[in-house]
């Protein structure tokens, strides 16, 4: 009875396992892109992504 309760668990974790598997190879290669991209073009990031300025805009109370 054991095994039939588990048949579900274990058909979902088998049909997941490429989408997972996708998932952490996309990430992966993505991590492995944007280090070689940091290290050939280190200002790439402050140029796309505007981070706040200290300009005293945010002040404490």
């Amino acid at each position: 009875m054991v095994a039939f309760a588990a048949l579900p668990v274990a058909t979902v974790a088998a049909l997941s396992f490429p989408t997972a598997a996708a998932v952490a190879l996309a990430a992966l290669c993505g991590a492995v892109a944007g280090a070689a991209i940091h290290r050939r073009y280190p200002a790439a990031v402050d140029r796309t992504v505007r981070l706040p300025d200290d300009d005293g805009a945010v002040r404490e109370a």
